[in-house]
């Protein structure tokens, strides 16, 4: 049975999206490493804010990024969930189309 997360993706990929699943994670380190998968993100991603911004700016195709249990992160890093979901937030009003769904 698909997880709640993998039945969006799924949907969104049949929608013409590139759909990708992250896991959830509870530091940083380990979303910034889990975004970085799920993205196939360059080697040169360095795990910070601008790299971040940097590395959603060269998507070149429509982008949906499901954040499986988002809230372990965001009630373990409150402070840093708020500014990776601004970068996130702000990358959606730029094309290609970027979207990040909440599951």
């Amino acid at each position: 049975m698909l997880t709640p997360a993998a039945q969006s993706a799924g949907l969104l990929h049949a929608a013409g999206w590139r759909a990708v699943v992250v896991p959830p994670t509870a530091t940083p380190a380990a979303f910034y490493r889990a975004l970085a998968t799920a993205l196939e993100l360059p080697g040169w991603f360095g795990a910070n804010l601008d790299a971040l911004w940097d590395s959603l700016n060269d998507l070149a195709q429509p982008t949906a990024v499901v954040l499986d249990r988002w809230q372990v992160f965001a009630r373990s890093q409150p402070a840093t969930w708020h500014r990776v979901l601004g970068v996130l937030r702000e990358r959606t009003q730029q094309p290609p189309a970027f979207a990040v769904m909440l599951s």
